[in-house]
């Protein structure tokens, strides 16, 4: 099933799971840069996290950077984060306090989180190249970010997962 599109609007279908099918889709970054999901498709997988400013997302954001340092250097990995909440400035603090660099964005009016039917955050999705959605985690869930790491790392062809 694919998701992102108008039908899903429509019809209210609007749950994502594993080996559902993401449609590429825009947001600009908390810099002003317009980050396409899938500008790489076929080269790289996605991890993209709806936020919110609390202490579980917090965790998971950590584990996230460390996935996103440790994949760096073999070019198959992309780590965004969505906000759910749209204050700018309280979104830019708590990167800051948790030391998070890769690309935040906000999800305005909720927009993205109705539309793949984000119940809470936070909630993870590992995405393959191909745009099909491979593991999912609904809250801080440690043994589930520590299994993407192992896609991620096979996918990229590295013998040892990076610990997250």
């Amino acid at each position: 099933m694919a998701f992102g599109g108008q039908s899903q609007q429509r019809w209210g279908d609007n749950s994502i799971n594993a080996a559902d099918f993401i449609r590429d889709f825009q947001l600009t970054d908390l810099n002003g840069r317009v980050c396409h999901s899938f500008p790489t498709r076929g080269r790289s997988w996605i991890l993209f996290a709806f936020f919110g400013l609390d202490g579980q997302s917090a965790q998971t954001l950590q584990a996230l950077q460390k996935l996103a340092d440790g994949y760096k250097e073999s070019g198959k990995l992309t780590v965004w984060g969505i906000s759910q909440d749209t204050d700018e400035a309280a979104v830019r603090e708590f990167a800051a306090e948790n030391g998070i660099s890769f690309p935040l964005m906000l999800d305005h009016h909720l927009y993205h989180s109705g539309l793949y039917g984000i119940p809470y955050a936070p909630a993870v999705f590992l995405v393959a190249s191909d745009g099909t959605v491979q593991r999912k985690a609904l809250g801080h869930k440690p043994t589930v970010l520590a299994d993407m790491s192992k896609r991620i790392a096979t996918f990229a062809e590295i013998a040892e997962p990076v610990e997250v």
